[in-house]
């Protein structure tokens, strides 16, 4: 069958033997690096609260099943964990300006009514998701409709407009952000180019796995990587405010899921590969080892 030309590539197209997109390339990653440093130097302690594992395999089963791309499932999960603070944290404050004896009893009922319309919610966010990432694949009200029929609810078009509509609204329609896989497609393009025999299309297919992986086990990967990382065996709240800014660097995350699915693929070559990934980031080897090991350990306990 003929390949639809105005289709979105199932993967990265990994091509780097034009001159030119060495420049190219070096400028979108340094617009990158601009945003990951903004996104670090504005993370709260609650960033990542709603990446809880069944949330995350909810999210990643909608997405399979409305057939969405690579990036936009794992944009959906960011916008699912930005979107779920965001709104529980606005109807607390809207709680807090009842009388005090109505608190507790509306508390109760906003509390059900968010749990009743977490699958719409990930609908919304698969939806959301799939119009940033994709001209051809956008997640129709139709198909969305069925998805959620076939899991038992039955909303009218109207209630996925709504829904969709109030997840934008409650982001400020802030939804560009990039996601680890957009760093990490970057950076492997960019080794592509500086190391011709880099098995790139191989290290993209094991990160995407690892990058699942690490979705998947979000709390407890990085619950490891505090205690690996920490200074004393007491977590101070200094500590914990400055473990903060790594579970927002994306960047490091990028480069250590790379480290690590080079770790995979040819052993031999992991050490070279992470320096490569520490020359093209600024990012000292150190860092990005002792997240590569925590990750290669999550696998190994699987």
């Amino acid at each position: 069958m003929e390949r639809d030309i105005f289709a979105s590539p199932v993967e990265p197209l990994f091509n780097h033997d034009n001159a030119l997109e060495k420049d190219i390339l070096q400028d979108w990653l340094i617009n990158l690096a601009k945003k990951n440093a903004r996104n670090i130097n504005e993370s709260h302690p609650q960033q990542g609260l709603f990446k809880q594992i069944n949330a995350v395999e909810t999210i990643m089963y909608a997405a399979e099943k409305l057939r969405i791309a690579q990036e936009a499932k794992y944009l959906a999960i960011e916008l699912f964990d930005r979107f779920l603070y965001n709104h529980v944290h606005d109807l607390h404050d809207h709680v807090l300006k009842l009388p005090m004896k109505r608190q507790i009893k509306e508390w109760h009922k906003i509390q059900d009514s968010v749990s009743n319309q977490v699958l719409l919610r990930v609908v919304s966010c698969c939806q959301i998701a799939s119009k940033l990432t994709s001209h051809y694949k956008v997640v129709s009200i139709n198909r969305a409709k069925r998805f959620l029929r076939d899991c038992g609810y039955r909303y009218a078009s109207e209630s996925l407009l709504q829904s969709e509509l109030r997840v934008l609204k409650t982001l400020k329609f802030q939804v560009t952000e990039p996601t680890p896989i957009v760093y990490i497609e970057t950076m492997l393009e960019i080794l592509g180019c500086n190391n011709s025999k880099a098995e790139v299309k191989t290290y993209y297919y094991v990160a995407t796995k690892l990058l699942d992986l690490l979705y998947l086990k979000y709390h407890a990967f990085y619950k490891i990587l505090f205690e690996v990382t920490s200074s004393s065996r007491t977590q101070s709240t200094e500590q914990k405010k400055k473990f903060q800014k790594v579970k927002a660097d994306q960047l490091l995350l990028a480069a250590a899921v790379i480290g690590a699915a080079a770790f995979m693929v040819q052993q031999d070559k992991a050490d070279e590969m992470i320096e490569e990934m520490s020359r093209i980031t600024r990012i000292s080897q150190n860092d990005i080892i002792d997240f590569t090991s925590v990750l290669i350990q999550l696998v190994e306990e699987e």
